[in-house]
């Protein structure tokens, strides 16, 4: 009997090691949400990311972490997607800057119309100091970690049936923006703003509801608006991005030697997304063209004009509508300095 119960001690204690050691490797793994399908045409600055950053992962945890990436919005809409990440459901998603404004308002100062007069300036500003600065709100206010800031196709361009070349061009054009911000510059320069869902936009620009609408080249080519507008204007109004989030409570689990993997990772996924991105773009540039798009590249000058004009109603909103009005003029102030 006294062995029968011995062994069934072991044999307890097995199971218990069993479940830690269980418990342990599972709280090493990653889920992470994506919204479009893998090998969906255009998805792969961001999926790519992803892959990337789980191929580095699993190589240099030697194994110890895996990463399962779970596409095409399967695990929901990106606001919800982005809240499994805060509480720890998930660990990862492809939220963008649009999201992460519901949950941390500071980052809309990032989507100021003509902040960035490129892409390389955008870049300079969140790898340095201030990225550092706002990575750090973010971690604090909503638990996620941001481990680098990827491109979100690129700069958004305006397209229309008219040409746009200085800001009196707007006047009367009924345009297809959504968020607030993305509709300043056309209410200031004498347009109208309207949001309209993305499934309706290409029969709205076609039975003339709206005269133009802005988006990412990709997307433009994506939906076959060459069919329906003439012009496509590379104003690069605003520069779209998202953070590369991972949950922090989990992320501060990890050994050390885990953690220096995770943020080396996070390097390389970064660097393949913006590679990607602007490898993209420059192709989708040419298809424009190739289907018959009078695509207006604009200079550092005509961004200027637009950028004066725009400017104080973009400030005056940014100051009522973030929770820290002094980082708005601290960010124009580093822009200004490091696109000299």
């Amino acid at each position: 009997m006294r062995h029968k119960l011995k062994i069934a001690a072991t044999l307890a204690a097995a199971a218990v090691l069993a479940a830690g050691i269980s418990s342990q490797a599972s709280a090493a793994d990653i889920k992470a949400g994506l919204m479009l399908k893998k090998g969906f045409p255009g998805a792969e600055p961001v999926n790519g990311m992803f892959e990337v950053f789980k191929s580095e992962v699993e190589k240099g945890s030697g194994g110890a972490i895996k990463m399962d990436i779970v596409y095409g919005g399967a695990l929901g809409k990106p606001n919800e997607r982005l809240n499994q990440v805060r509480h720890g459901i998930i660990q990862m998603s492809d939220a963008s800057d649009g999201n992460y404004a519901s949950i941390y308002k500071d980052i809309q100062i990032l989507s100021m119309p003509y902040l960035f007069p490129d892409e390389r300036t955008a870049w300079k500003l969140l790898d340095g100091p201030v990225g550092t600065k706002m990575a750090e709100g973010i971690r604090k206010k909503t638990g996620i970690r941001v481990l680098g800031w990827w491109e979100s196709g690129g700069f958004k361009h305006y397209s229309a049936n008219k040409a746009i070349r200085k800001p009196d061009d707007m006047k009367g054009l009924k345009m297809r923006v959504m968020a607030p911000i993305f509709g300043i510059p056309v209410l200031t320069l004498g347009g109208s703003a309207t949001p309209i869902a993305f499934p309706e936009l290409y029969t709205s620009l076609k039975t003339g509801v709206v005269d133009g609408q802005d988006n990412a080249v990709w997307v433009f080519n994506l939906i076959k608006l060459h069919e329906v507008q003439k012009f496509l204007m590379l104003d690069g109004h605003i520069y779209a991005f998202g953070p590369l989030g991972i949950n922090d409570r989990w992320f501060a689990k990890l050994s050390d030697k885990n953690k220096a993997v995770v943020l080396a990772a996070g390097k390389k996924a970064i660097a393949y997304n913006r590679k990607a991105s602007r490898d993209a773009e420059a192709k989708n540039i040419a298809m424009a063209k190739e289907r018959g798009v009078t695509v207006i590249p604009f200079t550092r000058e005509m961004k200027k004009a637009f950028a004066d004009r725009v400017r104080p109603a973009a400030i005056k909103w940014l100051k009522k509508n973030v929770d820290t009005p002094a980082l708005v003029d601290e960010i124009i102030a580093e822009v200004a300095r490091l696109s000299k």
